[in-house]
């Protein structure tokens, strides 16, 4: 961005800059997305000035002399090490040509459409610089995202790295939508047997029917099932399918201690799969809206989504569970978030909270 101001003067007064000048040049940099109009002066924020000393637009003077830049950054770090991160995303957005404002009294700032200016354009977004590295709890992510739509507005998560390097992705609240009923097997009932950490359905006939009307398990020795083929093949059933066939009563599960019940099968799985819980909660949810859901550890998530069946469309989702109290590094998500992008799927982030499920959808965004 090329300016024509000429350099400019500004205060250090605390936690702000207060700048003079000629009303038309402050009101231009106002308009820009640079601070406010006061009684005729300009309110920047910290990070702001800094900016535009970086920018060689302004320097910034206390009484005694005038503050080197490193020592207006060293001060923003100080006075909230949050805003350091700041800083670092919203000069990155500005490098980037782009308009936005350090929203007052909250971790954001707000972004306008490109070529928008302030008091002509709506900000459609709001950024929330994050530390790659540092821990934030899902219940925390989720308040962002709601805080943003209760606004109107799209949640931009800011991932920093440690050379400074920014990524963006997009995050908006995702309620799937209920495309059929559960895919089970009606009028039958399939005996299964409990093999170290998942079932075994034995009987072919069996077998080739689960897979065929619901996309339930894998053929074992198939490595690309075709649908309606029929294999004559032992079906493996992960052990979250297992249990919701089991309480729903099309299977029967055995094993060396007799015949399980649901809550015995449960248990097991709690004792095999972490996070089970959790994710069972969140398998159950897609397939009672008549999904198809499939692992998806090959793409660092929990499963993927599809709506008709693997060998008859693309899986749109890649879903990634996890509970409320339960924190993540930023990184994790953008690690899957690329691999959903390169395979052109939506992550989906579920959420399990109070024993409701609330989601968000990420795509990689580009300022």
């Amino acid at each position: 961005m090329k300016w024509t101001l000429p350099q400019l003067e500004g205060n250090l007064a605390e936690d702000h800059v207060l700048v003079e000048g000629e009303l038309a040049e402050l009101a231009e940099l106002a308009e820009k997305g640079y601070g406010e109009l006061f009684e005729g002066s300009l309110r920047l924020t910290l990070i702001e000035a800094a900016e535009l000393v970086r920018q060689g637009i302004l320097c910034v003077k206390t009484e005694k002399r005038e503050l080197r830049p490193s020592e207006l950054i060293e001060g923003i770090a100080s006075l909230n090490p949050r805003d350091f991160l700041r800083f670092l995303v919203y000069t990155d957005l500005r490098k980037r040509g782009r308009v936005l404002r350090v929203e007052p009294a909250t971790p954001f700032l707000r972004l306008y459409p490109k070529g928008g200016r302030v008091g002509k354009a709506v900000a459609k977004s709001l950024v929330l610089p994050l530390s790659e590295d540092k821990p934030i709890s899902h219940s925390e992510l989720l308040e962002y995202v709601s805080y943003a739509g209760r606004l109107r507005k799209s949640l931009i998560m800011a991932v920093v790295d440690d050379e400074m390097n920014v990524t963006y992705y997009k995050a908006t609240s995702f309620l799937p939508q209920p495309i059929g009923p559960p895919r089970v097997p009606e009028g039958t009932i399939a005996e299964g047997r409990l093999t170290h950490d998942r079932v075994i359905v034995w009987d072919p006939e069996m077998s080739d029917l689960f897979y065929s009307e619901g996309f339930w398990g894998h053929p074992i020795g198939i490595e690309k099932p075709r649908p309606g083929e029929k294999y004559g093949a032992p079906l493996q059933l992960s052990l979250f399918e297992a249990l919701f066939l089991l309480e729903r009563g099309v299977l029967r599960v055995g094993s060396e201690e007799g015949e399980l019940t649901a809550e015995d099968l449960r248990s097991k799985m709690g004792s095999l799969r972490r996070e089970a819980e959790a994710r069972y909660k969140v398998f159950s949810r897609w397939r009672e809206l008549g999904y198809v859901v499939k692992p998806a550890s090959k793409y660092g998530a929990d499963f993927m989504i599809y709506e008709k069946g693997p060998g008859i469309d693309h899986a749109p989702y890649l879903c990634l569970v996890g509970r409320a109290e339960q924190k993540i590094a930023p990184v994790e998500l953008i690690r899957t978030g690329r691999i959903a992008t390169s395979v052109r799927k939506s992550l989906i982030i579920s959420v399990v909270t109070n024993g409701a499920i609330l989601s968000y959808k990420l795509v990689w965004f580009k300022p």
